[in-house]
């Protein structure tokens, strides 16, 4: 009856764009899957670049965390800054025991003693 009424309703969905029975069950999800897969491999490789120049910069580049940081070092010894503005206390790390800290004014440098053969690694706070 309805279909009398109106000529251009025959009582059969016509669907206008492709849907997943033209495309093949799943079109949209595979064109999403492609997408997002294709967005991570660009995301490794350039996180993979990135990583890989940071350690080829060496160690000496890298940037010691908090206020302290070894300025030198010598047979005996090692220079420790103090970046910060306030006072702390610091000391460096060595193969063995590390040396007690020591008292370091803000934009300083102090030196403290090592025993011999010991290397400086870094400096932190206590």
């Amino acid at each position: 009856m309805i279909g009398r009424l109106l000529p251009a309703f025959t009582g059969v969905r016509r669907r206008i764009r492709p849907t997943a029975a033209t495309w093949g069950k799943g079109h949209l999800r595979t064109r999403l899957r492609s997408v997002l897969a294709a967005a991570a491999a660009a995301i490794l490789i350039t996180a993979g670049t990135a990583a890989g120049t940071a350690s080829a910069a060496g160690a000496e580049q890298a940037r010691e965390p908090g206020c302290a940081h070894v300025v030198g070092n010598g047979h005996g010894y090692a220079d420790i800054w103090n970046e910060c503005g306030c006072t702390i206390f610091a000391t460096v790390e060595v193969d063995g025991f590390d040396p007690p800290c020591i008292q370091i004014g803000p934009g300083a440098t102090a030196r403290i003693g090592l025993e011999p053969g010991d290397v400086p690694y870094c400096a932190y706070e206590c």
